[in-house]
């Protein structure tokens, strides 16, 4: 009888560990779902900017985008665009803060990225056009 008790415990023992590893899963999937979408939120918001007529005006600006969820009933995410100069006159620099429409004051990731003015930047040769890069940072 005493061999069954502590097969039972040794067996209690391990379903705690196997159900805490699960609900750790499946935190952090939702972690990493939210991290994705905020991040395509932030680069949709970046590739607005760069492909927009003109460039954008220095100092923020914020809004809200539809992203994730069910189609009739999608997940709201604000975001926080802020424009800044660069020490290269051709070059702007864009910083943007994604948060969940649920708490917009928590940041879920940042996206930065740079916009080049038009055409090639004074005295580079021929062929060179505007310069774009981006980075994504997850917090």
């Amino acid at each position: 009888m005493i061999e069954v008790l502590v097969a039972l415990a040794v067996l209690a023992v391990g379903m705690i560990a196997v159900l805490g590893t699960a609900g750790s899963s499946t935190r952090l999937g939702g972690q990493l779902r939210d991290d994705t979408l905020a991040n395509w939120v932030g680069m949709n918001e970046l590739t607005a900017l760069r492909i927009a007529p003109s460039l954008p005006d220095l100092g923020s600006t914020e809004g809200d985008a539809d992203m994730g969820g069910d189609p009739s009933n999608p997940e709201q995410w604000h975001w926080k665009a802020t424009v800044s100069g660069t020490p290269d006159p051709d070059l702007l620099r864009v910083d943007i803060d994604v948060s969940n429409g649920r708490s917009p004051k928590d940041v879920v990731t940042s996206v930065t990225g740079f916009i080049g003015k038009p055409g090639p930047p004074a005295g580079a040769p021929a062929g060179i056009g505007g310069a774009a890069a981006t980075q994504a940072v997850c917090r």
